[in-house]
């Protein structure tokens, strides 16, 4: 991050409590659980809309910021990277593009979204952070692009770190 990106993100960049944010998140996804009665496939699918509610506010918030859009798919590589950063406080961890597969993997090792939550095995299969998934997903779609996003491994079931795979379609 150059000397630019460092004032802005430390001095112009409003924060949140990381403890606010992720008991927010904690609480949303009890709600949403509660309401489908424990369904497991219509929490994840709950979870993938309030995410794609999301994405115009913080599509505009980013712009408003950063301004700075990918003009292709590819491209939303070091959008989504730089737009986390800014909107969550962290960068990922690991991105690759795997163009055979027209497919982009972020990885978080610290997720703010579930950082100290652990699942019971009553809700195996729930993608705690699956509103990530819609924002990027609809994101995308406001951009013009098709594609669709799934988180591939979460912090809450015990594996190393969250992992989204963001496909074009």
């Amino acid at each position: 991050m150059g000397v630019k990106g460092w004032v802005g993100f430390h001095l112009k960049v409003k924060k949140t409590s990381r403890n606010v944010f992720q008991a927010l998140v904690a609480a949303m996804v009890d709600y949403v659980l509660q309401n489908v009665h424990g369904d497991i496939a219509a929490a994840n699918a709950a979870l993938l809309k309030i995410g794609s509610a999301m994405a115009e506010t913080l599509l505009f918030e980013y712009s408003d910021k950063i301004g700075v859009h990918a003009t292709s798919f590819q491209g939303f590589l070091e959008t989504f990277n730089l737009a986390t950063k800014v909107m969550l406080g962290v960068k990922f961890d690991h991105v690759s593009w795997d163009p055979a597969a027209r497919k982009i993997v972020y990885s978080l090792k610290e997720c703010p979204l579930c950082e100290n939550i652990r699942m019971s095995d009553e809700y195996k299969g729930l993608k705690f952070c699956n509103s990530l998934s819609g924002v990027f997903q609809h994101v995308l779609t406001l951009r013009g692009f098709s594609s669709e996003c799934e988180e591939v491994q979460c912090i809450t079931w015990g594996d190393p770190a969250c992992v989204w795979e963001l496909r074009e379609v």
